[in-house]
């Protein structure tokens, strides 16, 4: 009898204890980072000369992006994510003889749909990831600033040609640090495509983004 009162407490405490471990296959985190960004460009034949100008003329600017992550994991090696993102990037510039500095920056609310893929090691995974994201633009400006100029200047270029809802390609690798509780600390490197150009006319704009980030994210 003692024996069977035993065996029976010891099944109690095994399947409460499997019960009490199994987690949500949820977690929900914030991201951020910077970045190095600049554009492509594309025009028709007739045009080429306006490109190469425009490529002699402008360079890399520096970007950001910050926002909520949301990853549903369908597997120990495979998960989805999603969530909001305030992504800015754009391109400088340079030699203008009026101005101190000049550069236009392209502010973005993305939804990305990022397939990852983790492979474990201990304490920790290296996930690779990508995917679609949609994007929306939430204004286009003009920063620069004179040669007499004390402060910088800011302005919102509104053109009726720019693009407002667009499509962008984003991929990244990080390495996700596991702090116990379900939580997770993340550095990686990410890079964002914009796959429509954000003006339309002669010259087509795609602005891209390469950087570093860092995330925390918490299950439930």
């Amino acid at each position: 009898m003692i024996r069977i009162f035993c065996l029976y407490a010891l099944l109690n405490t095994t399947l409460f204890a499997q019960s009490t471990e199994t987690t949500s296959p949820w977690t929900i985190g914030v991201l951020g980072g910077g970045a190095a960004t600049y554009r492509f460009t594309c025009t028709d034949e007739s045009m080429r000369w306006l490109k190469d100008e425009l490529d002699s003329s402008e360079s890399r600017t520096s970007g950001y992006s910050y926002g909520l992550s949301a990853d549903y994991s369908f597997s120990e090696k495979l998960s989805l994510r999603s969530g909001l993102v305030f992504t800015q990037c754009g391109h400088a510039l340079k030699n203008l003889t009026a101005y101190q500095s000049f550069r236009i920056n392209y502010q973005f609310i993305d939804l990305p749909l990022t397939m990852r893929y983790a492979v474990p090691t201990e304490n920790a995974n290296v996930v690779f990831g990508a995917g679609p994201q949609l994007s929306y633009m939430l204004r286009s400006r003009a920063l620069y600033q004179g040669i007499d100029d004390v402060a910088l200047n800011k302005t919102t270029i509104n053109d009726e040609s720019l693009r407002k809802i667009g499509v962008a390609l984003g991929a990244q690798v990080s390495y996700d640090r596991y702090l116990g509780n379900n939580s997770y600390l993340e550095l990686g490197l990410q890079y964002r495509q914009q796959l429509l150009s954000v003006a339309q006319g002669s010259v087509n704009r795609l602005p891209f983004s390469f950087g570093a980030f860092l995330g925390f994210r918490q299950g439930f």
